[in-house]
């Protein structure tokens, strides 16, 4: 059985360890950091997070705005009839004021004082702002990270179609030999059937898993913007070295770096500019207006237009409104413990991800480990079931049943690498690392 042998040399060096997707030698194939970079550059979902940022950006400025002076141009006219005059016995006709009446105003108005309010204001859309900054962050951060998962989806299910077209191959080669003994009557048609059921059975799962890599090669585009007609062309490993790491340093790490965490912190800060800026509610504001202009309507001469101005100072200070600053301090001071609680909540949840995903390194580790010496072992069996089968020792089943055991073998130890590398992605991400 030499063609057994060298298949099973062909479906080794197809699933060693460190070995790349099948089109990772393609000249336009893509780095997990290649793909990355796209993602950031050209998703929406990011544009949106960013226009988002600089809208609360133009808010800081739209409310120090409030410390310039309000200046308004203003006009009016009026004709006012009937005639306004009346005759005065020995002195004429005397007009209390125009017809035509005319008005050219421009008003200033400035807050001279008002407890903070504005600067609280500013206070509040700059927090606002580093927010949305931060939530930039968390936008890319989550999409970086979902780009990568789907890097590897695609990479696993590749190395599973090589494996199965493989495996395929092996059973056909082998239904040729077992066809040809039964020609020659060595063999019975159970032989032929049963390879040709395992063929079968071989033949679904690639369609599946064929299937499967459309779906993700789709999700693929969708992240980083590549054309419809432009092929999904990978390259890249799996990881294969065991991971030393200390469990607090990585708690700690990731308390600081979690963008979650960052959000949920400026979000607390936010709540507390707001409740400082409701605290101003009730307190009195001093303002200066300011209006000069042109008028007619003065005497001697009622139709000539006159310079003329207007100014003093409005001292507003509120009474009573309903008690709105006190249910308004209320909402915020719940806001603000809302806040707290929000950030407690996460700050349980990063330390349990952290974790979950080294139990899950560790695991993943142990399972590589095993399954390397689950492949040696099938080899092995194979090999001898090989030379028995060609002894006449074994049946066509038997045969059939170790290359099957070595293939699953196979299977199972590159979907260890799979799951290995997945779970230091997790913990990459549950530590708030930046891979980009």
């Amino acid at each position: 059985m030499k063609s057994c042998f060298l298949t099973v040399i062909a479906l080794w060096f197809a699933l060693a360890p460190g070995r790349g997707a099948a089109q990772s030698q393609a000249a336009d194939s893509l780095t997990v950091q290649e793909a990355i970079s796209l993602a950031l550059e050209s998703h929406p979902s990011i544009q949106q997070a960013e226009f988002g940022a600089a809208a609360s950006g133009a808010r800081i400025q739209t409310n120090r705005s409030s410390y310039a002076p309000d200046i308004a141009f203003s006009g009016s006219y009026a004709r006012i009839g009937p005639d306004p005059s009346f005759d005065i016995p020995g002195l004429g006709s005397l007009k209390l004021f125009p017809e035509d009446n005319f008005d050219f105003q421009v008003g200033l108005r400035q807050t001279l004082y008002d407890f903070g309010r504005v600067a609280g204001a500013v206070d509040l859309a700059r927090a606002t702002h580093v927010g949305s900054g931060d939530y930039v962050e968390m936008v890319r951060y989550g999409l970086a990270y979902q780009t990568i998962m789907n890097f590897y989806s695609i990479l696993i299910l590749h190395e599973n179609i090589a494996v199965l077209n493989e495996q395929i191959e092996a059973l056909r080669q082998h239904l040729d030999v077992s066809t040809k003994r039964m020609r020659a009557g060595t063999a019975t048609d159970f032989d032929t059937l049963t390879t040709r059921v395992r063929i079968a059975a071989a033949t679904n799962d690639q369609i599946d898993a064929s299937r499967a890599l459309q779906t993700q090669e789709i999700i693929f585009r969708q992240l980083t913007g590549l054309p419809d007609e432009q092929p999904v062309i990978l390259k890249g490993a799996f990881a294969s070295q065991n991971l030393t790491a200390n469990p607090d340093s990585l708690l700690g790490v990731a308390q600081g770096a979690r963008p979650e965490l960052v959000l949920a912190r400026d979000a607390e800060r936010t709540a507390m500019v707001q409740r400082h800026l409701v605290s101003l509610g009730d307190k009195p504001s001093l303002v200066l207006n300011v209006a000069p202009g042109l008028k007619n309507g003065y005497l001697p001469n009622l139709n000539t237009l006159k310079w003329d101005f207007a100014a003093g100072l409005e001292l507003r200070a509120p009474i009573f409104n309903g008690h709105r600053t006190r249910h308004q301090e209320e909402e915020a001071d719940a806001n603000l413990r809302s806040a707290k609680a929000r950030e407690d909540d996460l700050s349980r949840q990063v330390v349990s991800e952290v974790q979950q995903a080294l139990a899950a390194v560790r695991s993943s580790w142990e399972k590589i480990e095993a399954t390397e010496i689950q492949v040696t072992e099938a080899e092995s069996a194979l090999s001898m079931a090989n030379v028995r089968y060609e002894a006449g020792v074994v049946t066509n089943l038997d045969l059939l049943d170790a290359q099957t055991a070595l293939s699953q073998a196979k299977l199972m130890h590159l979907r260890s690498l799979y799951d290995y590398t997945v779970s230091l992605t997790a913990l990459d991400k549950a530590t708030g690392k930046k891979l980009w």
